[in-house]
């Protein structure tokens, strides 16, 4: 009977405890649903007032900015290969290398821009 009540006891106990995490977590990464369009994008840019509109646009531009960091990547890749190849192609090596750079400063661009719309969320509510 009293393991019984410890159980009853601990779990409250242990939820309320980690509550503050789950909450942090959810405000972080709440981002779901389909991505949105560049119609939707651009008519959010002229018409955000609110913490959500703003919120929707910041989920847009992380999104975006994942899948730049993932062309950097394959980028950073290709040059590898480029450069390791018996074909030795140093034009290609340097081609993939800028499109690299360029992909992580778009990168870095959309999360700052994201980041931006986060702000702008906390000063709607």
């Amino acid at each position: 009977m009293k393991s019984i009540l410890k159980k009853f006891v601990f779990v409250p106990v242990l939820l309320l405890a980690f509550a503050p995490s789950f909450a942090s977590a959810q405000e972080k990464m709440p981002c779901h649903g389909p991505k949105l369009t560049t119609k939707e994008v651009k008519a959010l840019i002229t018409s955000a007032k609110t913490p959500e509109d703003h919120h929707m646009l910041a989920c847009y531009f992380r999104a975006e900015a994942r899948d730049e960091a993932a062309k950097a990547k394959y980028h950073e890749e290709m040059s590898t290969l480029y450069a390791s190849s018996s074909n030795e192609k140093h034009d290609m090596v340097a081609h993939c290398k800028e499109f690299s750079d360029e992909a992580r400063k778009a990168a870095e661009s959309d999360n700052q821009l994201a980041a931006e719309h986060e702000k702008m969320a906390e000063q709607a509510k």
